[in-house]
């Protein structure tokens, strides 16, 4: 992980430099908004209580200030354009109090624009609700991982606020066009590869992203609700005229877990949903941090209380590495 300062400073470098009206934007939320929308998602009072107690030095430190009006400003302008990349930066609980809760901050201003635009795109008020209460699962994996209040990834909120990312049942449906957005499945085929399969396979060809969210319910009947409500949706949100495939690339898609997963498994029947690339990228320290929800934490220390648990853990041992692997499949039912 990259020290705070290199975080701050690729932060910086990458955003617009924000205007005095953007500044103003952000010293113009008042406590009662925060409060508000932050009840709004269902995130617990006390949690609200140690953001809102951070408020007054954050909005009075023009660093701060000056970052997160860039921020706000960027989120907006991207708003709707998919292809627009989401930097992935590491989180700023090392930057302090502000900065382990600086995300809140971003999501209670964007908040009102992003149901907004959800809402006049045709997303269902249950979906838009369902995708904004997010937010405590996001809170509560901080809390697990390092024992403060925070939110983990803060990344995470870019796509949700950019209103191309929402939660359907037991998934998260990420707007994306292929090979251009950069959370689209790499490695993915060749350009041949691509062009002889057809449409659907080729870059620039529109698609969803999978996401499988910490304690997705993954049986096969929520499964089958959650894609069958997600076509509903989506093909409302996001038409196309166009064969268009969903994908997904997590190291629940490894074909390693079938060495010792039943093959009644909730995994392994999510993977039969899937058609398989050959290629994928290591993907080790995502699937730890997925699994137990630590962090600093040794392999020796981890617990090994169920199968999963002792069969990730067995394969690092013997020097193994675990993948994520891209599938995709028919997502409109073409």
């Amino acid at each position: 992980m990259r020290d705070v300062e290199t975080t701050l400073a690729e932060m910086r470098e990458f955003l617009p430099v924000a205007s005095k009206d953007d500044e103003q934007r952000v010293r113009d939320l008042t406590e009662r908004d925060i409060k508000r929308t932050l009840r709004d998602v269902r995130i617990p009072d006390v949690v609200i209580g140690r953001v809102l107690a951070q408020w007054p030095e954050f909005r009075a430190d023009d660093e701060w200030v000056s970052l997160l009006a860039s921020l706000v400003a960027w989120v907006d302008q991207c708003r709707g354009d998919v292809d627009v990349p989401i930097p992935i930066w590491d989180d700023l609980d090392d930057a302090g109090e502000s900065g382990r809760i600086f995300y809140f901050y971003l999501f209670a201003i964007c908040y009102d624009l992003a149901c907004g635009f959800l809402s006049d795109g045709g997303c269902p008020s249950d979906v838009i609700d369902s995708t904004m209460t997010v937010v405590p699962r996001h809170v509560q994996i901080h809390e697990r991982k390092r024992g403060s209040v925070g939110f983990e990834p803060g990344w995470w909120l870019l796509p949700i606020l950019r209103g191309e990312m929402v939660q359907v049942g037991s998934l998260q449906f990420h707007r994306v066009n292929l090979g251009v957005g950069n959370l689209s499945p790499e490695p993915w085929y060749s350009i041949e590869e691509s062009l002889e399969r057809g449409v659907g396979f080729r870059r620039g060809d529109p698609s969803v992203g999978i996401h499988i969210p910490y304690g997705a319910a993954l049986a096969p009947h929520d499964l089958d609700a959650t894609f069958a409500r997600a076509r509903e949706v989506l093909s409302a949100m996001w038409r196309v005229n166009q064969r268009r495939l969903a994908t997904c690339q997590s190291w629940l898609l490894d074909a390693q877990l079938t060495d010792f997963l039943d093959p009644a498994s909730n995994i392994v029947q999510f993977q039969r949903r899937f058609n398989l690339l050959d290629d994928w990228y290591d993907n080790d320290e995502e699937t730890i941090g997925f699994i137990f929800q630590k962090s600093g934490v040794g392999w020796a220390d981890l617990p090994r209380d169920t199968s999963l648990q002792r069969g990730v853990l067995d394969l690092l041992e013997r020097g193994g590495h675990w993948r994520a692997r891209p599938g995709w499949m028919d997502f409109d039912g073409n």
